[in-house]
């Protein structure tokens, strides 16, 4: 599978709203960094960025999730979505795609710059409990996401047990891996903790659907 199958289809309206939110998140982390996060307002981001307060919230929704924010969600469940032509398919193949897709995801969307990115904002979620509750909610809503998204491909129920308990842990199981790498002072390259976690979760979701 070459790259181009999982780029990210959006739209110019899309596109911009991504480089915008990053160029703004980016903003904000310096900010934090030079001053610390409690002691820089949502205002403060909004004047060094150059946009309004009101955009930064239509864009975040909260302070923590200038911390929080990852333009590789929406990407991750567009690929998912319509990988292998979008159809409706069994589980165990739906398996068997993300194992095809997995490793280009990682190669495509952990570029240097990203890791970086990534190191910076765990600092904030090991070090502020309130960006690490903004975490947990932020979680849940993507476990939820991937819940449907199962089960949309696979044409089950979204109430069906194992949809939900595959969708759990592949959401938790890279949180789980972005803990480790946190936890062991970030010195394996996340495309190496992340190889393997999802690895390990990809085997356990197929040993569900067999």
């Amino acid at each position: 599978m070459s790259e181009s199958a999982v780029e990210y289809p959006s739209t110019a309206w899309e596109r911009r709203k991504i480089e915008a939110m990053s160029r703004i998140q980016q903003v904000a982390l310096d900010l934090f960094d030079e001053h610390g996060y409690r002691n820089v307002t949502v205002e403060r981001v909004a004047a060094a960025a150059g946009v309004s307060p009101s955009s930064v919230y239509r864009y975040f929704g909260t302070k923590e999730m200038l911390v929080l924010y990852d333009e590789a969600d929406p990407r991750v469940l567009d690929v998912m979505r319509t990988a292998g032509g979008g159809e409706i398919v069994e589980p165990a193949e739906l398996v068997r795609i993300a194992r095809l897709i997995v490793p280009v995801l990682i190669e495509s969307l952990l570029a240097p710059e990203s890791e970086l990115r990534i190191r910076r904002r765990l600092q904030y979620v090991v070090s502020i409990p309130e960006i690490r509750d903004g975490q947990t909610r932020q979680m849940r809503d993507m476990a939820d996401q991937f819940r449907l998204l199962f089960a949309e491909r696979t044409g089950r129920s979204s109430d069906d047990l194992a949809i939900g308990i595959a969708a759990a842990a592949g959401v938790w199981g890279c949180v789980a891996a972005l803990d480790h790498w946190a936890a062991t002072g970030f010195t394996e390259r996340l495309k190496d903790v992340y190889t393997k976690a999802i690895g390990s979760i990809v085997d356990s979701i197929e040993v569900m659907f067999r």
